[in-house]
């Protein structure tokens, strides 16, 4: 059997990596502090921190494949501490493809689209990136190290991902529908467009990716290009909720904690060509998991 390492395995994409496991392989699984979902043996998970990980434990293990997919993702949280977003996203990525391509084993890293400037859109996997913040900086310096460093990898340039949390924290999505359901408004941007990406999509692909030989940058998202609030439309309509609530603004008019890309679309033409893994549209993904 194929042993495959998890890294992040209790957040959100990877308890869906878990989850969606197939067969034939043997996963092991790492975490920060709470143990994954799912039926893993003890001797499956691995507990240590990126800000000081045990590399140890991995080289013993000697993974045919190493799924990365533990970052420090909050936006806020990387502009207030810059250089722990530094040392979880950036060196430790670094550290582990060091070790991945010491050990011969292929590397999937789950990177973002924010790691584009926003001015464009419809990014294909030759556009050149500009991240504007700390969090998509730290993300891009760990994609130019792994894919000049390491032969045998994929950087995945993730849209913005939703679908239902299996973790202890509800998705954004998931908040917004609760917040809807009790009568709350909720204020969404009418211009920041992204490519939403269903969940169940992205460990597909990711598991995918984990089998074949590609190896590069990935663009990976749905096939809808909407703006925020556009997708609140689109679960008022699919769900039967009050469209009322939705409060439409503009970025300018909100104080955020960081500059965000207006446009990070996705031109995900070359995932489709070599992955067979769906890609669905956010009106479709919302029906197929919260319909």
């Amino acid at each position: 059997m194929k042993k495959i390492l998890l890294t992040g395995a209790s957040g959100f994409v990877g308890s869906h990596l878990i989850r969606l496991a197939p067969a034939d392989v043997l996963l092991y699984a790492q975490c920060r502090h709470h143990e994954p979902l799912g039926n893993l043996p003890a001797g499956q998970i691995f507990q240590f921190d990126l800000q000081q990980p045990d590399w140890r434990l991995i080289r013993e293990l000697h993974p045919d494949v190493v799924i990365h997919t533990a970052a420090m993702p909050s936006i806020l949280a990387c502009e207030q501490q810059p250089e722990l977003a530094e040392q979880v996203n950036t060196t430790a990525t670094v550290q582990l493809t060091d070790l991945a391509r010491e050990i011969g084993a292929r590397l999937i890293y789950t990177n973002t689209d924010l790691i584009y400037d926003g001015q464009q859109g419809n990014y294909d996997e030759t556009a050149a990136a500009n991240p504007l913040n700390v969090y998509a900086r730290t993300k891009y310096r760990a994609e130019q190290y792994l894919l000049e460093h390491h032969e045998n990898a994929v950087s995945v340039r993730c849209a913005l991902v939703y679908g239902k949390a299996l973790h202890r924290t509800p998705t954004f999505t998931e908040q917004m529908i609760a917040r809807l359901r009790r009568g709350e408004s909720v204020t969404l941007f009418t211009d920041e467009y992204r490519t939403p990406l269903l969940v169940d999509d992205l460990a597909a692909a990711l598991w995918e990716l984990a089998g074949n030989d590609y190896c590069g940058p990935l663009n990976l998202g749905g096939s809808e290009k909407l703006s925020r609030y556009a997708m609140g439309a689109v679960i008022c309509e699919v769900l039967g909720l009050p469209h009322h609530l939705l409060v439409a603004k503009s970025t300018a008019e909100v104080d955020l904690p960081a500059p965000r890309p207006p446009d990070c679309s996705l031109d995900t033409t070359l995932a489709r060509r070599v992955l067979c893994a769906r890609l669905h549209g956010f009106t479709e993904g919302v029906a197929r998991v919260f319909g």
